[in-house]
């Protein structure tokens, strides 16, 4: 007879009296055993469907997002291709006439000329035998000094190099961006990226070799200065970016209503300090012809298709009556005051600059500097790249509504989406003028968009102040 250890452990083996009464106990021990041996290896049914569900479910997830890993992956490496494909084919075939006209009149600041004198223009376009822009030289002076050290280059080349610089800077502004921002998830950095690389205002900047792209990495660098602390290197970056495209110094006004005077009493010294230099290497003369010259633009600047500002776009839809003109300019001044207005209440004078309503109050300044100037193309709209981007990346430290959601992507697909009515006559005055405005009803839904949230922040700042803060 085989022994179980449970008769070992009873030491059954020795004859005793008492083996019957033992062997019944052994026996009840044994099958209780044997009972709980075969319950124990049974499978819990319960239990395994719950484990199988919940490891269905981390696979689903997992798998999703591999997915959407995936899904962005691509999403972004098309993008980058075109944009990549389109930056070569420019490069080969475009001639860059913007560039060429800041070239053009750089050579002739070099050669110790007027660039106003349209004999000496004629003389530095027939030896350089390239393809410029045909307006006047209606960049601040100052700015021609500084594309001095691209003129040593032969144009080619300097191109390459002016293209070379725009692209820097465009990675720049992104860079400076993302570091600001914390917690970026990947999907807003792909949606930023989608965005940036399909952007056409972008693409016709670097077509055309446009100053854009530097403009937008000096806000950028004032904008970082500010919130960080860093009041001369704000101050610096506004000064440059006012002898670059001057409708700029209006964000004088906006660091003064912000309560950072100083930031823009210091950026006015050294834009004084820049002038003084330009009076200095190129002579009164050029500055008061300029002057003159940006006080008066030429009406056709006015009716002009390529030209989205308001002014131009009443002008446009006024012109075939007689009072137009007029009407225009009354309704574009009833505009600017209230432009203005809104500016100024949805700001408050005390704004923390590390607050998300900074960022916001920053954005609609850059708006209202294009919807006040009475030029403005579409490749002005790179600038706008800055409050897309920081919308895009974190929404200010909060979740957009779906109703500003849905405004948001209207704006950024009215702004960077490439479409055009020009080619057709019939819509370039009168009441069909205004299916033109694309572009300019993305700036009033990003500045719409802007001011309410700013409304909404201004609201929690007076409230609870440590809200706002990041």
């Amino acid at each position: 007879m085989k022994w179980s250890p449970i008769c070992a452990r009873l030491d059954l083996r020795s004859k005793s009296p008492r083996l019957g009464p033992n062997l019944k106990l052994a026996g009840r021990i044994w099958l209780c055993e044997r009972k709980t041996i075969c319950l124990d290896s049974l499978p819990v049914v319960r239990n395994t469907d719950d484990m199988a569900g919940k490891g269905q479910t981390a696979a689903s997830s997992l798998s999703g997002n591999e997915s959407l890993k995936v899904l962005l992956c691509v999403v972004v490496s098309f993008s980058l291709l075109r944009y990549l494909h389109d930056l070569v084919k420019f490069l080969v075939e475009s001639p860059f006439i913007d560039f060429a006209h800041y070239y053009t009149y750089a050579t002739v600041v070099s050669l110790g000329l007027d660039p106003f004198d349209q004999q000496a223009t004629s003389r530095v376009d027939a030896m350089l035998n390239i393809r410029r822009a045909g307006s006047a030289p209606n960049y601040p002076p100052l700015f021609y000094v500084f594309m001095q050290p691209l003129v040593l280059l032969p144009f080619r080349y300097a191109k390459l190099a002016w293209v070379f610089m725009g692209q820097v800077c465009l990675l720049g502004s992104l860079f400076i961006c993302l570091r600001q921002v914390s917690a970026v998830s990947p999907v807003r950095v792909a949606a930023v990226l989608f965005v940036v690389l399909n952007y056409q205002p972008l693409a016709e900047t670097i077509a055309l070799g446009q100053s854009n792209l530097v403009v937008l990495f000096l806000v950028t660098v004032a904008w970082w200065g500010l919130r960080n602390g860093y009041q001369w290197a704000a101050a610096t970056a506004l000064a440059l970016t006012a002898h670059i495209k001057p409708q700029f110094a209006v964000l004088l006004l906006l660091l003064w209503w912000m309560g950072y005077g100083a930031v823009g009493a210091r950026a006015l010294l050294l834009a004084g300090i820049g002038l003084g230099a330009s009076f200095f290497v190129l002579g009164p003369d050029h500055h008061f012809t300029y002057a003159r010259y940006v006080t008066s633009l030429p009406d056709y600047l006015l009716t002009w298709t390529a030209n989205l500002s308001p002014r131009a776009t009443l002008h446009r839809l006024f012109e075939p009556a007689n009072f137009g003109p007029v009407l225009a300019d009354s309704l574009w001044l009833t505009l600017g005051v209230g432009l203005l207005f809104l500016v100024a209440r949805v700001i408050p004078r005390a704004l923390p600059s590390h607050s998300p309503a900074f960022d916001g109050a920053w954005g609609l300044g850059l708006c209202a500097v294009l919807l006040l100037s009475p030029l403005t193309e579409e490749h002005h709209l790179v600038i706008l790249l800055l409050p897309l981007t920081l919308l895009l990346l974190n929404g200010w430290g909060a979740h957009l509504p779906d109703r500003e959601t849905v405004v948001l992507v209207g704006s950024i697909l009215l702004l960077g989406s490439r479409y055009s009515l020009e080619q057709f006559p019939a819509f370039h005055q009168g009441a069909l003028s205004l299916l033109m405005t694309g572009k300019l009803l993305g700036m009033i839904g990003l500045t719409g968009m802007l001011a309410a949230r700013l409304l909404s922040g201004t609201a929690l700042l007076r409230a609870d102040p440590a809200k706002m803060m990041p």
